[in-house]
């Protein structure tokens, strides 16, 4: 039987998410295919995930943890936070599949209804939220965003206090159902933490409409990334927007990189590897 390894990267840090990780990690084995493995990784800082200078500061954590994935066997990187992070960055990096919740739950919606709607957890997310889906080219298919009004920290809480769980069922609820008006047939919980909070309590479903489970999505999607891969030979293009930096250019810089910016995985590359074949086709 072969084995597959997963990295599952989180934008938060188990200390700052006391019950979200501990549910996270018993949902993805119960999720996950028998022959696969999964590691549960936070980033180096991860305490404060509403504000976008403070992720940009966390991406150097996941895209290190990306580069030290392929270096050490896993198969494949799932990014478990529903704005992407460092996503592309990465994919323009490594060879292994490296998957996004975001990306993943919108095409999975999209083989589930005609239109789709995102619900979230506080409005810092919302405009994110409209550029990855322009960024995604899936304009068309959103039928609304939505917010609860909650930090992500303070969802964090809800597993465990029942009168703030009861008040945040009810908050999603409400704005499911204000999505569902604007024609929306699916709902995606635009959140791992959201996410894993509504399977805890068993809320699958909004008046008929489906909930996305993100989880279950990106991990399914991630087992058939490597499946394609080990298939094929090749996951990501390097045509154009995810065009890998010729291995010339990795010896000459990566050093001074992984030094500057505190990103060990980029030093072990030093001196390793051979001309990347594709370096010729890159523009």
């Amino acid at each position: 039987m072969t084995v597959t390894k997963i990295l599952y990267l989180s934008m938060s840090r188990e200390e700052y998410s006391p019950n979200y990780f501990p549910y996270l990690r018993s949902y993805i084995d119960q999720v996950k295919s028998a022959d696969t493995e999964v590691e549960l990784r936070g980033t180096r800082v991860g305490r404060i995930d509403s504000f976008r200078f403070f992720e940009v500061l966390d991406w150097v954590s996941i895209l290190d943890s990306v580069i030290g994935a392929e270096q050490d066997g896993f198969d494949a990187v799932a990014i478990g936070n529903i704005l992407d992070p460092a996503l592309r960055e990465a994919r323009s990096m490594v060879d292994i599949p490296v998957l996004g919740l975001g990306e993943t739950s919108m095409l999975t919606s999209c083989m589930m209804g005609s239109q789709f709607s995102l619900v979230g957890v506080n409005p810092f997310f919302g405009g994110r939220f409209e550029e990855n889906v322009a960024k995604y080219g899936l304009r068309e298919r959103l039928a609304t965003i939505e917010c609860m009004g909650l930090t992500p920290h303070e969802l964090d809480a809800c597993f465990s206090d029942k009168d703030a769980r009861k008040k945040a069922i009810e908050s999603f609820t409400t704005a499911a159902r204000a999505s569902l008006d604007k024609g929306a047939e699916v709902v995606i919980p635009a959140g791992g933490r959201l996410t894993a909070f509504l399977n805890a309590v068993g809320l699958r479903d909004v008046d008929g409409a489906p909930l996305l489970d993100g989880t279950v999505s990106l991990i399914a999607a991630t087992e058939a990334a490597v499946r394609v891969h080990r298939q094929s030979g090749a996951f990501v293009s390097r045509r154009r927007l995810y065009a890998k930096a010729p291995q010339a250019s990795i010896q000459q810089a990566a050093a001074e990189y992984a030094d500057g910016y505190h990103v060990p995985a980029l030093a072990r590359l030093v001196g390793t590897g051979t001309d990347n074949p594709t370096d010729s086709q890159n523009p």
